[in-house]
């Protein structure tokens, strides 16, 4: 099974150690009412021209459920995986992000570079304002285990496709292994470490 969040989409996800997390989501409803249209003759405002990362497909550190080992690991694992070619210079923008799930130690750690080390993946979905769309599942893998009652490992395969923002039909779509090593303290899971392959 697979955990997508590209349309707000949640899928069971199956764990090797034989646990079983479901999420469940609905198609969003939009209850804001229709904002009137612009005249002809005024400009946009600030708001109009902002745009939102990942057009707000992306999960927040907002969806994990920091008790859980699991839920905090695939949040960031997914994290970690959402560009927005629009508004992120480097692939370390993502994890920037996702540092409200790291330890204080980790999170000071993620430091964009000067240059994206991926810009050449990025140049065809840039043309066309794209965000990734990444979806998770375990890997078969023995490193993922509860190393104690107060540390644990994950690993993920992550794929990803791009959607592109004016409707271009992109193929370019990428992949990725991830470990995440996390530390539990005060009942809460804390990212302290992970490495993409």
């Amino acid at each position: 099974m697979s955990r997508h969040y590209g349309n707000r989409t949640a899928l069971a996800l199956v764990f090797c150690a034989g646990l079983t997390l479901t999420a469940c989501d609905g198609e969003p409803v939009d209850v804001a009412p229709a904002a009137a249209q612009p005249s002809a003759t005024s400009s946009p405002s600030p708001a109009e021209n902002a745009v939102t990362v990942g057009a707000g497909t992306f999960v927040t550190p907002a969806d994990a459920d920091r008790s859980e080992a699991d839920s905090t690991a695939e949040t960031i694992a997914l994290m970690l995986h959402s560009w927005d070619t629009r508004l992120d210079r480097t692939q370390t923008s993502a994890a920037i992000r996702a540092r409200p799930l790291m330890s204080d130690e980790w999170a000071a750690t993620q430091v964009e570079p000067e240059r994206n080390g991926n810009q050449g993946a990025w140049l065809k979905p840039s043309d066309h304002g794209a965000y990734s769309s990444p979806t998770i599942i375990p890997a078969a893998t023995d490193v993922t285990r509860n190393v104690s009652e107060t540390k644990a490992v994950r690993v993920y395969e992550v794929t990803w496709e791009w959607v592109s923002r004016d409707g271009y039909d992109l193929s370019a779509t990428g992949q990725s292994t991830v470990t995440i090593y996390l530390e539990r303290h005060h009942g809460r899971w804390d990212v302290v470490g992970h490495h993409r392959e």
